[in-house]
């Protein structure tokens, strides 16, 4: 049994805060803080913090803890930033004490150090008058120019003097300068130094650790000078900026960095009211929102709404026709909050935040702004990558194609960096895709991810460079090509390298998330032994757990929870009874947080973890339910979100086993009624929705011309859909794709079905809501109790229902009194699968063969059902069955199966055997019997170039049509039975009560909402144009007068019934007519042999014109008859029939312009004669023929 792990990805739009405080660490940190408090050489200028000499104290931990060069040279290369002058003196301090203390070879080692330092100290630095020129070259240039561009330049040249002695020369400058000059010229100094530290803050080049150090030594020193009492405004300016400075400080500790960029924002906003300085106020409210929105310390939950609120408040002010740049850059971060929101809806979380990053990018247009246009992509493709509503594989596709257009803006040549995190999430949104080829996509992933790690190294962007580790690892962990052992390997590799970096400490939710993916793949490593993979496994989740409380990080702590069961599951060591339990209990936690709706995905992965486990091991079947019920609710949110029957019907498929699981847990607890339920839940949910949603209309007087309206754009919507359905079924049909063809994105254009969906949306409002506000155009399917499945039958009716779950094939018998289960056994099962293998082959490439074996077949197939044993369950008093066949079974005829008494199953049932997709169509069909049975519309032989006439079909409609009345029949045929005279003549084929087909038609089994009925072509176009296609049929036909459809030739019986889709639903076109309102239909499972069909539908009508077509079963009745005529039908009658004088008539008629297919015919006639002495008695002949509905 496998189950269901979650590796953790990550994007980079924004780096989560992640530094803790350090606590008590081993004894080495504990020796190097006790020699600096006890040597007093330590430099102590105001530029050196407590926070630094903690990062001092963290380094001269791991140098210590190292074994050779190599390692030593790794750790001095991802710490540059802490080299300089003052560690040097602090290790010094370190390595003397040591020595006092005996530790003679540590002391060594600390001495030694300082010999492998000189690349990363300054050997550029220059003297101090070099300093001092520098920084009057740069207030100069900032005085007379005030252009960035100017000061850029000028830094440049000087970076290498951009070091820890610039910041204490510009404080103590600016203090002598402000000590010595009058107000007016310290006013004008201390906006020139304003200006250069913002420079210097945003300057590219150098070290950015030490540009932000300048800057904010600078501010501070500012704050001496623009006191709140003497500068209000001007302090509240330079607190903005300090604040601005600490949210993206490198050194010293992230959460204190943040909570001094807040309460710096906070000191500026005392000032910056909304009354007196409503600008300033909203641009101070939205860099609260972004310190708020990166806040370590406090309730993450907490701080994401306050940064919303901060937002909103910014909002208010900076309005789009105001300040349309500063509201699109608010936007954005709106948007990037509302991606990561804790509380409210996750679903809505992020359609906000989609809508607020395509209002920013009304304004960042890429012309005006294209690197932030290309930002927001970025930002925009994270957030459809988490997106729940709508198409999972659509979302994925606007995320891969916003990431590529971010793409051609921030190449890696002009933004090196920015390249580098589109590329890590692009290799995220490749990782998650669904269409096209798996393998394909996760080595384009894998491929992104390592073109984002060119640039992202360890030395320049170690935590970037950790979490491309760790996404990489998440791609090896899914590999497909390859060794899969060696994929997990390198998987687990990739993991260890980021936790390199990600340290508790330092990065505790990234530290988390690292542990999660490394436990994910020791859980399923190949290498090495399984207990101890395990166990690996176990202590990797409960460290993630350490971190990633529900209080904090819900989402991820219910991941972890859900891995962590998983892991208890399959565990090898310690009690088997107590690891279930502790796998029951995780699984129980993480769905306390991956409810149906909020996290739909999560939700199925886990609930059926714990189905599984409930099921299947402990037996616990109560418990399997509840995961199973969850799963499947998860399951159906999602399948209503879809935006096409398609992924709908795949979205179910994927997840069948849940439905086979609850099924059996409910049978084993021997709740029959409770597990029909469950498998009536599982079959043609999208065609149940449509017929449920189409009899929906508003109350009150609503005029007749907004009803029609109304049905227009129902029928508009559903054409709509098919046709994307079929857009998606064809490019999934395994078309081999080009490099450059599997990077783009495959998307489906939804922009007419959107428009005709507002279109609908504004009819109800405008006209049906205000003379009916209840009105709901769409209602949940409720399922349908085994109560009301009896009230559907007499006592005389029994429903046989089939179900094919994972290992056994079950049969449900209902009658109005009892229900009755049978199970087969595991081998039966297998039997079936490879039987209906070997008989679809069969019928596809060698149809001499398959015609010669269906006899053989058909007994093979009675014996695995059991038929006869089920036949036992069914009372004898019983005269009417119906079936409800399951997956492949749809394409069999099993009312004619044979039985050990010689008959057929058909023959047991004096009412007549016939079908129905669900007892939940069902009841929608048999709410709309018909009554009148006296309007025929039939079409016959549509001339089709390529196509040969149908054999018979002139005469066949000949012969139906003698039984109507000649005023209420039309007939088409021939170069008129096109497309557009089926258009032009719509309210007469409506009105019709029987509507015939005598033409080709093809069921496409690759794409069976391709499936159509072939007319004639039109003049001068020849093509699809002259088909009548199921999405034409779903979205123009309304056909709620008609009692039957019948088509009498092709496969119009076949629905979809592929190997690796088992959803069950019902597509083909049968389907089409049932939706459209036909209430029976008559089709065929092959194409049968031309005279056969003739003479069956000839018997067939004459027949039913014989009876009361308003009585339940009665074209059953009549169409089995008709069967048992044509299997018996004897040489000697069928002779008497060709030599009648009327039919030899018929015959003239019927072929009066073609004598040449007249002579065929009669061939035909003439070897079925010499079949003695039942021409007809193969089942080739008569068994294709099956009615479907009431």
């Amino acid at each position: 049994m496998g189950y269901d792990w979650e590796f953790v990805p990550e994007g980079a739009n924004r780096t989560p805060p992640v530094n803790s405080e350090v606590g008590d660490k081993a004894d080495k940190l504990e020796t190097a803080i006790s020699c600096y408090q006890e040597n007093p050489k330590v430099y102590t200028s105001e530029a050196f913090s407590y926070d630094r000499l903690q990062a001092y104290t963290n380094l001269i931990e791991q140098l210590l803890a190292c074994a050779n060069d190599g390692e030593l040279n790794n750790i001095l290369q991802a710490n540059q930033e802490l080299i300089d002058p003052e560690f040097l003196q602090v290790m010094e301090n370190c390595a003397t004490w040591l020595e006092q203390q005996g530790n003679n070879n540590d002391a060594a080692w600390l001495r030694y150090i300082p010999q492998q330092l000189g690349q990363y100290l300054n050997p550029q630095a220059g003297s101090i008058e070099e300093y001092q020129g520098f920084l009057l070259e740069l207030l100069e240039a900032e005085a007379e120019s005030n252009d960035p561009a100017v000061v850029y330049t000028i830094l440049q040249r000087g970076q290498h003097l951009l070091d820890d002695t610039f910041p204490q020369l510009l404080q103590q400058f600016a203090r002598n300068v402000f000590s010595q000059e009058n107000a007016q010229d310290v006013a004008f100094t201390a906006g020139v130094i304003q200006n250069l530290c913002n420079n210097i803050a945003q300057f590219p080049l150098g070290s950015r650790a030490n540009n932000l150090e300048i800057a904010i030594t600078g501010y501070q020193t500012l704050s001496e000078v623009y006191t709140r009492e003497a500068f209000p405004e001007y302090w509240a300016t330079t607190q903005n900026n300090l604040g601005s400075a600490y949210q993206i400080r490198i050194r010293g500790e992230r959460e204190y960095n943040l909570e001094l960029a807040i309460a710096a924002y906070h000191l500026s906003l005392e000032v910056y009211t909304r009354e007196a300085f409503p600008e300033d106020w909203a641009r101070s409210q939205n860099n609260l929102g972004n310190a708020y929105g990166d806040r370590i310390l406090g309730e993450r939950a907490d701080n994401l709404e306050l940064a919303i609120a901060a937002y909103k408040l910014s909002l208010e002010v900076t309005t789009r026709e105001a300040f349309p740049v500063d509201w699109a850059m608010t936007q954005n971060n709106l948007g990037n909050a509302y991606s990561y929101r804790i509380l409210g809806e996750r679903a809505d979380n992020l359609e906000l935040a989609i809508a607020a990053l395509n209002l920013s990018l009304e304004v960042y247009t890429r012309e005006a702004f294209p690197e932030r246009w290309a930002g927001i992509q970025n930002n925009l493709g994270n957030a459809y990558g988490n997106r729940i509503l709508g198409e999972r594989a659509d979302n994925t596709e606007l995320a891969i194609a916003a990431y590529n257009q971010s793409l051609e803006v921030l190449t890696c040549e002009a933004f090196p960096e920015q390249w580098a995190r589109s590329q890590n999430n692009l290799g995220n949104a490749y990782r998650d895709r669904i269409l096209g080829e798996r393998a394909d996509n996760l080595e384009l992933a894998i491929t992104a991810f390592n073109l984002s790690l060119e640039v992202y190294t360890r030395e320049a962007f170690p935590e970037d460079w950790a979490r491309s580790q760790n996404n990489l690892g998440n791609a090896y962990g899914n590999r497909i090509l390859g060794e899969r052992a060696d994929n997990l390997e390198l998987a687990i590799a990739a993991f260890n390298l980021s936790l390199e970096v990600r340290t508790r400490e330092a990065f505790p939710e990234d530290w988390a998330r690292s542990q999660n993916n490394l436990g994910n793949a020791y859980g399923n490593r190949i290498l090495g032994e399984r207990a101890d993979n395990l166990e690996l496994a176990i202590a990797a989740f409960n460290q993630s757990l350490e971190v990633y409380t529900r209080e904090g990080f819900p989402e991820y702590w219910a991941r972890s929870q859900n891995n962590l069961g998983a892991a208890y599951n399959n565990r090898i060591r310690g009690e088997r009874a107590a690891n279930l339990e502790l796998a029951i209990a995780a699984f129980n936690q993480s769905l306390e947080v991956f409810t149906p709706t909020a996290f739909p995905t999560d939700c199925l992965r886990t609930g059926r973890n714990l189905g599984h486990t409930a099921n299947f091991i402990i037996e616990d079947w109560e418990t399997a339910i509840k995961g199973y019920n969850l799963a499947i609710e998860a399951v159906e949110n999602t399948r209503l979100q879809a935006l096409n029957p398609q992924r709908q019907q795949e979205i179910l498929s994927d997840a069948m086993d849940v439905y086979h699981g609850i099924v059996q847990s409910y049978l084993n607890l021997n709740q029959k009624d409770r597990a029909l339920e469950y498998v009536e839940r599982s079959k043609t949910r999208y065609l149940v929705q449509l017929l449920t949603d189409r009899d929906i209309y508003p109350k009150g007087n609503i005029p007749p011309t907004i009803i029609t309206e109304l049905d227009r754009l129902r029928r508009a919507i559903i054409g709509e859909e098919q046709q994307l359905a079929i857009q998606e079924q064809t490019r999934n049909r395994g078309v081999i794709l080009t490099p450059d063809q599997q990077k783009q994105p495959i998307l489906n254009d939804y922009t007419h079905l959107n428009h005709l969906k507002q279109e609908l949306n504004q009819l109800i409002d405008r006209e049906i809501t205000p003379i009916d506000p209840t009105f709901s155009l769409t209602q949940k399917v409720q399922t349908i109790p085994l109560t009301e499945i009896q009230s559907l039958i007499d006592q005389q009716t029994a429903i046989l229902e089939w179900y094919i779950a994972g290992d056994s094939i079950m049969a449900f018998v209902v009658t109005s009194q009892r229900l009755k289960v049978w199970q087969s056994s595991t081998t039966d099962r297998d039997k079936l699968i490879n039987f209906i293998k070997d008989y679809r082959e069969a019928y596809e490439n060698n149809k001499t063969e398959w015609i010669k074996n269906l006899n053989s077949c058909l007994n093979q197939l009675s014996k695995i059902l059991h038929i006869d044993e089920l036949l036992e369950l069914i009372p004898q008093d019983c005269t009417r069955l119906i079936i409800i066949p399951h997956w492949f079974l749809h394409i069999i005829p099993l009312h004619c199966l044979p039985l050990q008494n010689g008959q057929f199953l058909y023959q047991s049932f004096s009412k007549g055997v016939g079908y129905v997709p669900s007892c939940q169509l069902l009841k929608l069909v048999k709410s709309s019997q018909r009554e009148n049975f006296d309007r025929l519309f039939a079409i016959k032989n549509p001339t089709r170039k390529g196509l040969k006439p149908l054999l018979g079909a002139n005469l066949e409609i000949e012969r139906i049509s003698q039984g109507f009345d000649a005023e209420k029949t039309i007939i088409i045929g021939e170069s008129e039975a096109s497309e557009q005279t089926l258009e032009n003549r719509r309210q007469e084929l409506q009105a019709s009560h029987c509507i015939h087909f005598s033409c080709h038609g093809k069921f496409d089994n690759k794409s069976p909402r391709d499936s159509a009925l072939m007319l004639a072509d039109p003049e001068g176009n020849l093509g699809e144009s002259a088909n009548l296609t199921l999405a034409e049929v779903f979205e123009k036909l309304d056909l709620r007068e008609c009692r039957l459809v019948t088509f009498s030739a092709c496969e119009s019986g076949i629905i979809e019934s592929k190997a690796d889709s088992i959803s069950d639903e019902y597509v083909g076109l049968p389907s089409g007519f049932l939706f459209a309102g036909s209430s029976s239909v008559v089709s065929t499972l092959w194409t049968v042999d031309p005279l056969a069909t003739t003479l069956f539908m000839t018997k067939f009508y004459h027949d039913l014109k014989r009876i009361s077509i308003q009585d339940q079963g009665s074209i059953a009745i009549v169409l089995n008859n008709t069967q048992t005529w044509l299997r018996t039908l004897t040489s000697k009658k069928l002779g008497r029939i060709k030599n009648n004088s009327e039919f030899q008539k018929l015959l003239i008629e019927a072929f009066a312009d073609n004598k040449r297919d007249r002579n065929k015919f009669k061939d035909l006639l003439e070897a079925a004669v010499k079949r003695q002495p039942y021409p007809f008695e193969s089942p080739y002949y008569w068994t294709a023929f099956i009615a479907t509905g009431v």
